[in-house]
């Protein structure tokens, strides 16, 4: 039977007070995959207000990492985007829910986010198992105009192979640095020499250097061989540097830009590429074939390219994360999703029913003095804090219940002279 179970919760400890309010919840979360028959993680990244109003739907946003990393590699880019929605006055949808899955694995440097019978069902993983977690547990809008993706190199080839091939997913897709979109000579000829400059001959070994393991996570992916020792895989040239076509054949499945012919007529797919000009892994050059694919085949779509390499770039992360979020919105306006209005005065208590830890978020209209209490079933004051005058805006306060029994619970906020009191379940 298909287990999906929530771990936990990632807030802070103690009782402590925070002027600045948090702009998103991070939950840290493992469920059991079917597709991959073991338990992952995925980290979740829900807007601040998302326990205020339990009827708002969100869009959801996901993001593949790349080589090497795993599900808390999204980070930064979740932070860049709360921070940049929350100043956005143009756009009045709620943030999306910023979902990171974890793509890692054995033996080299991750899945490539594909069916591999070396690496696993990567591909499968995300289709069926992570949105399907996501949408069973949490209020995102089971609907494809409310499905974004997007990647770093080995996460932006697979945002950019799942949106292709599984076009009534998802509306739009911004892959970012991804090197084999496209496989044009100039790419393959350019790996091809940098893993005979790690190795010194075209004899391979993934272990003398990143790019060998990188290259050697692509075979892993797209020409895989659980036969061939010991590294399973099918290498695309031979020992003389000669290509062999069978199993370059095998990789040009894989090809971003002939897969896009396939896409579906009335099919509304949107792209937004970025890359570095100066990318040392030939990302430019594989990007401009994608695009020469897309003009043929009339696929609209926008782009940052900026002078740079293989690296993290805030400008094309915020354009393109910016782009998403005006797709986004008009998704809501035009489909006709309710934008519920929050209410800025309403006491906030989250997660609740409540285990070890939980969060309190309030908001004041003007400067208040501001005490809390928290009594049990029979009335007995269990705890409280006087915080005495805080500043008006929103404010948030986490508290360690890990000591605290289990039962019924009514927590008191007093802001001057108004009182709200929540009822709160300690498992």
């Amino acid at each position: 039977m298909k287990k999906l179970v929530l771990i936990s919760v990632s807030l802070l400890c103690g009782f402590v007070f925070n002027l600045n309010a948090q702009l998103y919840i991070k939950i840290d979360a493992s469920f059991y995959s079917l597709a991959l028959d073991t338990t992952k993680k995925v980290d979740i990244y829900l807007p601040n207000d998302y326990y205020e109003n339990p009827d708002q739907q969100y869009a959801t946003i996901y993001y593949l990492h790349g080589g090497n990393g795993n599900q808390n590699s999204g980070h930064t880019e979740a932070m860049l985007y709360y921070n940049f929605h929350s100043g956005d006055t143009a756009i009045t949808s709620p943030p999306a829910i910023f979902v990171c899955p974890d793509g890692s694995c054995e033996p080299y440097g991750g899945s490539l986010w594909v069916n591999s019978e070396l690496y696993g069902n990567y591909e499968d993983f995300v289709i069926q198992d992570v949105i399907s977690f996501i949408e069973s547990n949490f209020r995102a809008l089971p609907d494809k105009n409310f499905r974004m993706i997007t990647g770093t190199s080995m996460g932006g080839f697979g945002s950019a192979w799942l949106s292709v091939n599984y076009s009534d997913k998802f509306r739009a897709c911004f892959p970012y640095i991804a090197a084999f979109i496209s496989f044009p000579d100039t790419t393959l000829n350019t790996w091809r020499t940098l893993c005979y400059e790690e190795n010194g001959s075209y004899n391979l070994n993934p272990n003398v250097g990143g790019n060998t393991q990188l290259f050697f996570t692509g075979c892993g992916a797209w020409s895989p061989n659980i036969n061939i020792e010991p590294y399973h895989v099918e290498i695309p040239f031979d020992t003389l540097g000669n290509w062999v076509d069978t199993v370059l054949n095998k990789w040009y499945q894989f090809d971003i830009s002939r897969k896009v012919k396939d896409l579906p007529g009335e099919n509304e797919l949107s792209w937004f590429l970025g890359c570095g000009t100066l990318d040392y892994m030939i990302t430019y050059p594989a990007y401009q074939v994608f695009m020469d694919s897309l003009n043929f085949y009339d696929i609209g779509y926008d782009y940052n390219y900026f002078e740079g390499g293989h690296v993290y770039n805030a400008e094309t992360w915020i354009k393109g994360l910016h782009w998403i979020d005006s797709i986004i919105n008009h998704s809501y306006q035009t489909m006709g999703i309710e934008i519920i209005k929050q209410n800025k005065n309403q006491l906030m208590v989250y997660p609740n029913p409540v285990s070890d830890q939980t969060k309190i978020e309030f908001t004041l209209s003007d400067n208040k003095s501001v005490y809390f209490d928290l009594h049990n079933i029979a009335g007995k004051v269990v705890t409280s804090s006087n915080f005495g005058i805080i500043s008006k805006g929103k404010h948030s306060v986490s508290w360690d219940t890990q000591n605290l029994p289990s039962g019924i619970y009514f927590l008191r906020l007093q802001v001057g002279n108004e009182v709200v009191t929540k009822k709160i379940i300690k498992l």
